[in-house]
C-alpha cells in the first residue's frame, strides 16, 4: 500500500475515534451534543505565503445613492482595487458623498476628514456641519443611503450618522434620535420617511410623554481597562426628553455588562450614582448631560473587572451618539468634578472644564472579535478585544487566540488551546485564496502542536479554524508549517488538506 494513503487511512481512522464535540455558545449552558467526527480534509496544491496579504481583494462595490425627490435608492457600482476594511467603508462614503453634494446642491463631506469609525460591525459616520442645512427628509434619506451601502459590507450591520460629532433630531425641537440604521435596498423612501416622522411629538404635546422605540449603539467598558466595546439593539424610551433618553441608555449600560459578564449578582451601576443623568445647555447651544457618581464608585469598576475611565468613557459615547444635540458628557464623583482619565492604555490629557466630547471617549474605543476556547473538552466562544482598525485582520484574530484566556475567562471555565509558548512571531503568513485562508505558520508552531498530544490536537486545530472563519467570512483554512503542508502532526488530524468551519462537530 502507498504510504501516503496508509497515513492518510490511519488519520481518518483516528480522526473518526476521536468524536469531539464543540459548541460555539458564550453564557448559555446548552444542550449535549452527539459528538460528530473530524474528516480528513482533500489535498490542497496552493503556495504557502510568506508574510501577509489581505483578505479584501479588488472588486465591484454598490453605492446607494438617495438625492432629491428620489423614491428609491439608486445604485451606482465602483470598482475598488485590494485595500483593507477601514479603507473600503472610506472610500464609499466619501464616493457616495460626493454624488449627494451635486444633487443636494450642498458640499457634504467627511467632518474634519476623520474616516468612519467601526468597532463590532457598527460604522459611526460624522458629517461636516454643512449636512445641518438640508431638510431633515433629505438628511435622513442620506442617512439611509450611507446605511445601506455601509452594511452592504459583510462586516458591518449598523450605521450611526452624527454631524459635528453629535447626534442629530429629526425635528424642530430637536428630540427624535434617528438611532443606529440598517440597510434598506429596494424599500420606498417616502414610506420610511413617513415611518420615521410619524415618531415625532405632536405639535404642542408633550415630547417626556412621547414613547420611542429605536435601535441604539451601547457602549460598554472591556474587562481590564482594555477599553470599551459596543453593540447595537433596540430599545424602549417612554419619552424623548434628553434626561428620559440618557436614564434608559444609562441603564442598558449596566444590563450589557451583566450579559458580558454572566454574573446575576453584580452590583447595579445605579445604585452608585448620586441621581440620574441632568441635561443642560451650554454657551454654544450644545446640550451637555451630567453623570454624578458616589465617591465609592472605583469600588464598582473593581468588582466589574474595569476602571473608571473605561466606563465614564462608555457612557459618554452612548450617550452622544444617541441623543440629539449632545456635545458633551460631565462626571462628577461625589463633589469633585472629573477632570481626568486616568489609563494604563490611553494617554488623555487634562479634561477643560470637565466636558468629555465624543472626539476624547472615542480613543478608548476598540474592537471585538469572538475567538474559540476550550470549555469543559469542547470549544466555546469568547468575546476578546482587538485594536479597532484590526477587527479585519486574520493574524490579530488569530493572535488573539494564542494570547489565551484572561484571569476572570479562565475562573468561568476557558482554557487555552494553544500552548503558551508559541506567539504571534510564529504567524509567517496569511492570505486569501478565495473563500479560503492560506496560513503558514513555525516549526515551533508544529512542534507545540506535537507536544499537546492527539487528545488536544482537534480542539487546537478548530480553535483556529472555526476562529478565522467566523471573523473574517471565509469558508476554509488550509495550514502551512515552514512552507509546507504537513499530513500527521499529533496523530488525530489529517493537515494536509482544507479545514472548514464547524462549530457543532
Amino acid at each position: 500500500m502507498n504510504t501516503g494513503i496508509g497515513k492518510r487511512i490511519l488519520c481518518l481512522v483516528l480522526a473518526l475515534c476521536a468524536g469531539l464535540v464543540m459548541s460555539g455558545c458564550t453564557g448559555r449552558s446548552g444542550e449535549e451534543k452527539a459528538p460528530s467526527p473530524t474528516l480528513a480534509p482533500a489535498a490542497v496544491d496552493l503556495k504557502a505565503p510568506d508574510g501577509d496579504r489581505t483578505v479584501r481583494k479588488a472588486g465591484d462595490y454598490t453605492i446607494y445613492l438617495a438625492g432629491p425627490n428620489e423614491l428609491q435608492l439608486r445604485t451606482q457600482t465602483v470598482h475598488l482595487e485590494e485595500t483593507n476594511l477601514k479603507d473600503t467603508a472610506e472610500t464609499l462614503v466619501r464616493l457616495l458623498l460626493e454624488s449627494e453634494s451635486e444633487m443636494l446642491g450642498r458640499s457634504l463631506a467627511l467632518h474634519r476628514g476623520q474616516p468612519p469609525e467601526i468597532s463590532s460591525g457598527i460604522c459611526t459616520v460624522n458629517l461636516e456641519p454643512s449636512a445641518l442645512w438640508i431638510p431633515y427628509s433629505d438628511y435622513y434619506k442620506l442617512s439611509v443611503a450611507l446605511a445601506t451601502t455601509l452594511c452592504a459590507l459583510d462586516e458591518i450591520s449598523g450605521v450611526n450618522v452624527l454631524t459635528a460629532s453629535q447626534s442629530v433630531g429629526l425635528d424642530v425641537g430637536g428630540s427624535l434620535p434617528m438611532g443606529t440604521l440598517s440597510g434598506h435596498p429596494g424599500e420606498n423612501l417616502p414610506v420610511l420617511w413617513e415611518q420615521m416622522a410619524a415618531k415625532r411629538t405632536p405639535v404642542g404635546a408633550d415630547s417626556g410623554k412621547t414613547p420611542l422605540s429605536a435601535a441604539a449603539t451601547i457602549y460598554y467598558p472591556l474587562k481590564d481597562g482594555r477599553g470599551i466595546g459596543c453593540e447595537s439593539r433596540m430599545m424602549n424610551f417612554p419619552g424623548q426628553k434628553p434626561d428620559q433618553l440618557a436614564a434608559v441608555l444609562v441603564d442598558a449600560v449596566n444590563e450589557t455588562m451583566h450579559r458580558k459578564d454572566g454574573d446575576a449578582g453584580l452590583p447595579n451601576l445605579a445604585d452608585y450614582m448620586l441621581h440620574m443623568p441632568v441635561t443642560s445647555t451650554l454657551e454654544d447651544g450644545g446640550k451637555l448631560i451630567t453623570v454624578s457618581f458616589r465617591e465609592n464608585i472605583e469600588d464598582l469598576a473593581a468588582v466589574w473587572n474595569t476602571d473608571l475611565s473605561c466606563l465614564i468613557t462608555a457612557m459618554t459615547c452612548t450617550l452622544t451618539t444617541f441623543v440629539p444635540g449632545v456635545t458633551a458628557v460631565c462626571v462628577r464623583v461625589g463633589e469633585k468634578l472629573k477632570t481626568e482619565l486616568p489609563s494604563n492604555r490611553y494617554s488623555v490629557g487634562t479634561i477643560l472644564g470637565g466636558l468629555i466630547h465624543r472626539e476624547t471617549a472615542e480613543m478608548f474605543l476598540t474592537g471585538s472579535a469572538n475567538v474559540f476556547f476550550e470549555k469543559h473538552g469542547r470549544l466555546a466562544v469568547c468575546e476578546k478585544p482587538v485594536e479597532r482598525d484590526m477587527t479585519d485582520s486574520p493574524r490579530a484574530v488569530l493572535e488573539a487566540v494564542l494570547e489565551g484566556p484572561d484571569r476572570r475567562e479562565r475562573e468561568a471555565g476557558f482554557l487555552p488551546t494553544i500552548p503558551e509558548n508559541v506567539s504571534g512571531d510564529d504567524i509567517l503568513g496569511i492570505a486569501a485564496e478565495d473563500n479560503m485562508l492560506l496560513v503558514n505558520l513555525s516549526e515551533t508552531f508544529r512542534a507545540a502542536i506535537e507536544a499537546a498530544g492527539p487528545e488536544k490536537e482537534a480542539l487546537l486545530c478548530y480553535s483556529i479554524v472555526n476562529t478565522l472563519c467566523l471573523n473574517s467570512g471565509m469558508k476554509r483554512v488550509c495550514f502551512f508549517f515552514e512552507g509546507e503542508q504537513a499530513e500527521t502532526i499529533a496523530g488525530a488530524l489529517y493537515w494536509g488538506g482544507e479545514f472548514m468551519y464547524n462549530p457543532g462537530m
